[in-house]
This record gives C-alpha cells, structure tokens and sequence, in this order.
C-alpha cells in the first residue's frame, strides 16, 4: 500500500454535504459559485441520445449487446446502447478524485469512433488487494486502494461470491424526465476537456432512484437533481463551481466471515 494523496474536484455552487476530508472552503469562493449557478436560466432538459450518430453507428455498437459482462451488469434494467451527448447530463456525484501518480492512458482523437468505442465498452480491471486470513474470526480480510472494490454474489455454484471493482462501461440514465450519467465520470471529464462531447453509452432508463444509482448519502440529493438549476458534468470543468483540495489516500477494507452451522431440518424442507 502506498501513502500517496489524492486530488479532489468538488463541485461548490451548490449545499456543501458533511465531508470530513474537506478543508475549509472560503465564503467568497462559495458566494462566488453559487451566485453563478443562481444567474443561470431555468434548465431545459434536452435528449441526451444522438440519434443520427446512433443510428449510424449501430453496427459498431451491437456486437457488444450481446457481451456476457455486460448483460451481467444490466440484468433487471431496462437499456439499450447508442451515442450521448455529454452536455446534456446532470451530475449527481459531488466529487471526482485523482490519485496522485497514476499514469491515465491517451484519449481517442475526435470522431475516431472504432477507439471511442472501445474506452466506453472496456473490459474490467482485475482487482487489486491484500488478503489476510483471520483464523480465531475465521474471516477473509481484504484491503484495497480502490474505493469501488466490494463483494458481489453471483449465480455460479462453484464461485458463488466474486471481488469486483464496479462496471467498466460509460453509462447514461433517463430517469423522471431528466437525464444523468451513471458511471463514467473519470472519462467523461477527461473528454469534455479534450473536446470530445459524444461519445458511446450504455442508455439505462431508470424506474426508482436505485436503478438510477444515485441513492448514496455523499451523492446531490433529488431536489438538488431536479432544482432549476442542477449540477451538470461539464461543470466539474468550470474552475469557479470547484473547490480543488487533497486527501489521504483511503483503504477499503472488506471482511467475508465464514459461519459453518449444522441444524434439524424442519418440515417445509428449510432449516429451522
């Protein structure tokens, strides 16, 4: 493990959440992004789907419909792929965060849509952690510096839990009449900087604010979402709606313990 920092862009024009990592913001920093997002017009949501590019594009797109991870990934969502345009997303994550030395490989040039494709619909990461092994707890400890790492049950007998470090696909959501990204915030700040503003997705349409995915106590709260004024990706761009700071690099740790039991069975085939 290392003791590397990592560099925070918060999004500040809007109600700041209790963030212990964050130093103190100046109120003239705060005044001055959200007096900018107060003079903003009413926001109209616009179709974040690219239909013509979609359209077009459709042959690249379909080979990965049928993409075994990423059925796994959708299952009980509603979905489809196409091309999206980034301007037209509300952000519900407040922060992005980049790890101090960590080398982020080239972006595609623009309209190179064969590579697009390919950093929208990559493969997963294998994950990286430590183990240790608890034997008076009878635990399996794990330790990463990946904060999406976590635990996953899966359908498959004979590896029925899996480590897993969150969904390696860009991907979008309509969700209550407004359209959001989903995952991909890493990518998609890196694109808009380059000028890259349509790029492939994953098209989620959300049913509850849990297929949405925006359902964490650190993410905008709904009537921030759907204020007048809501957060947007290509805000995290804007130097005057961001508070840039560091934090300590943070470890996740996840812990499986096994509990071996043996009891009657009861007459509905169950154990009692």
């Amino acid at each position: 493990m290392t003791t590397r920092r990592v560099n925070i862009r918060e999004l500040s024009g809007w109600d700041l959440d209790d963030y212990e990592y964050r130093p103190h913001v100046s109120d003239d920093k705060l005044l001055r992004a959200r007096s900018r997002v107060a003079k903003r017009f009413a926001f109209v949501q616009l179709d974040a789907v690219c239909a013509s590019e979609s359209e077009q594009l459709k042959d690249l797109l379909e080979p990965h419909a049928s993409r075994t991870d990423l059925l796994d990934e959708m299952s009980g969502l509603s979905w489809t792929l196409g091309i999206v345009d980034l301007r037209s997303l509300i952000a519900f994550q407040r922060r992005l965060y980049f790890p101090q030395g960590i080398s982020y490989p080239l972006l595609p040039a623009l309209g190179d849509w064969p590579a697009l494709v390919a950093l929208s619909f990559g493969t997963a990461k294998p994950p990286k952690f430590d183990k240790t092994h608890d034997s008076a707890g009878n635990t399996l400890v794990l330790r990463s510096e990946n904060p999406n790492t976590h635990i996953r049950i899966t359908n498959d007998a004979n590896f029925p839990v899996t480590v897993h470090t969150g969904s390696p696909f860009f991907e979008v959501a309509s969700y209550a009449g407004r359209w959001f990204l989903r995952d991909g915030y890493h990518r998609a700040f890196s694109l808009l900087k380059a000028g890259i503003d349509r790029v492939p997705a994953v098209i989620v349409k959300a049913e509850t604010i849990e297929q949405l995915g925006a359902n964490q106590p650190w993410f905008f709260p709904e009537k921030t979402l759907f204020s007048q004024a809501p957060p947007l990706v290509a805000d995290f761009l804007e130097d005057d709606l961001v508070s840039e700071y560091d934090r300590p690099r943070l470890i996740r740790t996840l812990r499986l313990t096994i509990e071996d039991t043996l009891a009657p069975e009861s007459a509905t085939g169950e154990q009692a």
